[in-house]
């Protein structure tokens, strides 16, 4: 009979000897392979390194780490990021709904379609969707099937329908993203069942139709770093206990149907950087508490009816690198307020009700880009000195400008994103705009100051519908950047500097109705311009040329002051009927031939003209 240490040998040899269970099977890969077959053919090339067994060498797949050793356990899928591949066809819901250990999808840039599912794994703490063709209504479940979820990122689809009213997030949602979708009806008062506990720092439900009042609720998130609301439908007046939101960072309503008064408990947001209230029927004058604002950068309260005079309290946010009030109904003196906003970069002040002179610090801003005051009532000489501060409109670089043929007025865009800790919003905004200078439509007059033409960066110049003498200034040819140029409806006078036509990168050019005189430039340059010396009556084509085509300005148009059919004058110094028609019919079909000829000139929009008697 065998003796024990031989019998414990013989078992340990025979169990050594066994075959070995398999693996169990990975049904995560199997999912994973589902979802490939079930997009439209030829997205699926995209997955093509989808084969064998599943492992992190699959187009963005992250696994679990290992089970401990020893312990046989097939790979579980933790994360799956798959942006900007163009896969297309029904988002794959059922087989997703097999990753049961998902913490992260991330589809967005793609072209799925469908509608969105309540079956999503439950284990899903960051989910992104967005800049896809998804569509239908938000559904009720989604919060409550999710309950992990940390961000939630489904902008840019088709979504519609209202939201329920009992639509609500837990506490654990950080960034919540329903932008650029259809979705309509009231905002749900309560984004998260608990505001008091929320970890929500981030809300944006911009470019959608939402309407009714903003909800109290919000104001009660007081973790709330960024709040989004623009372009909507909404009404009433902004919510008073707005200066709940201490961390509030970025607040944009603009574009909605707001009314009342900017509220005075704006200034508990002490930590404001970026505020739009542009676009609304807010009214009344500004509150002297937003002087608390003193880290504001961004301040956008444009096309609203906000009066009374530029708001010495806003000498005190000291950090404004962007400001427009455009639109507005203020009115008195450009206030000495402005000049301490020593970080200017773009100042908008357009179509206000603004009177007096231009002081000497306008142009004194050292990182000036941007400057509007077209449509006021300035008056005075354009003050020659501070020219030279800005770098970038005197050509040193330092600004981002558009591309050739887009927009001339300024695009600003706001970013807003929460940082890998899940704690903190990152905020950033992008001023797009050419450098430049509109003064239009107002009632200056002396002559163009030397040091003005002289800014080498300057990429716009507008100062059209003016009182303006004298003569255009000969040092404009070295403005060797500058893509429009308009100085129509003046009184300027004399020839037309022939460095105008070597300005390679001029797009626009208009010059009409002054009182210019002297033969017609024949270089090439300024033939892509038919209509840009209208109505300057004393300009001759060079092989006709009258004698009148010398005349200083006083003898070609007398109080032609504007410039306005300068020289077309009968006896007594009335304009002549016929020649008023005629003027006014070739000023309109050479106008016509100017916007249709090019791209670059039909991009060019004139400024109506406003007549000063």
């Amino acid at each position: 009979m065998p003796t024990p240490p031989l019998l414990l040998a013989l078992f340990l040899l025979l169990l050594a000897a066994a075959p070995r269970p398999a693996a169990p099977a990975s049904t995560d890969r199997a999912a994973l392979l589902a979802f490939r077959a079930s997009l439209s053919p030829p997205s699926r090339a995209a997955l093509s390194s989808w084969y064998g067994p599943l492992s992190a060498s699959w187009l963005g797949v992250s696994l679990h780490p290992p089970a401990a050793a020893g312990v046989a356990a097939p790979p579980s899928v933790a994360a799956l990021a798959l942006p900007g591949l163009n896969l297309s066809g029904s988002l794959p819901a059922p087989p997703l709904a097999l990753l049961r250990r998902l913490r992260e999808l991330d589809l967005s840039a793609n072209a799925l379609s469908g509608e969105l599912p309540c079956t999503l794994p439950r284990s899903l703490v960051d989910l992104d969707l967005s800049r896809n063709a998804l569509s239908g209504a938000v559904p009720t479940c989604l919060p409550a099937s999710l309950q992990a979820l940390r961000t939630l990122n489904l902008s840019a689809n088709s979504l519609r329908s209202p939201l329920s009213p009992w639509f609500s997030f837990s506490s654990r949602l950080v960034a919540l993203d329903f932008s650029r979708n259809a979705l309509s009806g009231a905002v749900p008062p309560r984004i998260v069942a608990d505001p008091d506990a929320s970890g929500l720092l981030l809300l944006d439900l911009s470019h959608n139709r939402f309407s009714g009042e903003i909800p109290a609720g919000i104001t009660e998130i007081r973790g709330l770093q960024g709040l989004f609301l623009a372009d909507n439908h909404l009404s009433g007046e902004i919510p008073s206990g707005i200066g709940n939101l201490t961390y509030l960072q970025a607040l944009d309503l603009s574009n909605n149907r707001l009314s009342g008064a900017v509220p005075a408990g704006l200034a508990g947001c002490f930590q404001l950087l970026y505020l739009r209230l542009g676009g609304n029927q807010l009214s009344g004058a500004l509150r002297p508490e937003l002087d608390a604002l003193d880290s504001l950068k961004v301040l956008d309260l444009s096309n609203n009816r906000i009066s009374g005079d530029i708001p010495l309290p806003l000498a005190g946010c000291r950090s404004l690198e962007v400001v427009i009030l455009s639109g507005n109904e203020i009115t008195g003196e450009l206030s000495g307020a402005v000049v301490k906003w020593q970080s200017l970069r773009s100042l908008s002040l357009a179509h206000n009700q603004l009177s007096g002179q231009l002081p000497d610090w306008m142009f004194s801003f050292p990182l000036l880009q941007w400057l509007d005051l077209s449509g006021n009532r300035i008056e005075g000489f354009i003050p020659d000195g501070g020219f030279n501060a800005s770098s970038v409109l005197n050509g040193a670089g330092g600004a981002q400008g558009i591309p050739s043929g887009g927009m001339i007025s300024p695009q600003l865009f706001v970013s807003a994103s929460v940082d890998a800790t899940g704690q903190q919003l990152e905020l950033g905004y992008d001023l797009r705009a050419a450098p430049g200078i509109d003064l239009s439509t107002n009632m200056l007059h002396g002559e163009i100051p030397e040091g003005l033409v002289a800014m080498k960066g300057l990429e716009y110049l507008n100062l059209s519908c003016n009182y303006l003498a004298g003569q255009i200034p000969a040092g404009l040819g070295g403005m060797g950047r500058l893509r429009t140029l308009d100085f129509s409806h003046n009184g300027l006078s004399g020839e037309v500097p022939p460095a105008i036509a070597a300005m390679t990168e001029l797009e626009a050019l208009n010059l009409s109705y002054n009182s210019l005189s002297g033969p017609m430039p024949t270089t090439g340059g300024l033939r892509k311009f038919p209509g840009a010396l209208a109505g300057n009556p004393g300009i001759c084509n060079g092989e006709g040329c009258t004698a009148d085509a010398g005349m200083t300005e006083g003898e070609m148009s007398g109080g032609n002051r504007h410039g306005w059919l300068g020289g077309w004058h009968g006896e007594g110094g009335w304009v002549s009927p016929g020649a008023f028609c005629i003027s006014t019919m070739t000023s309109f079909f050479v106008s016509l031939v100017t916007l249709l000829s090019s791209p670059k000139a039909r991009s060019f929009v004139f400024r109506p003209v406003r007549i000063e008697y």
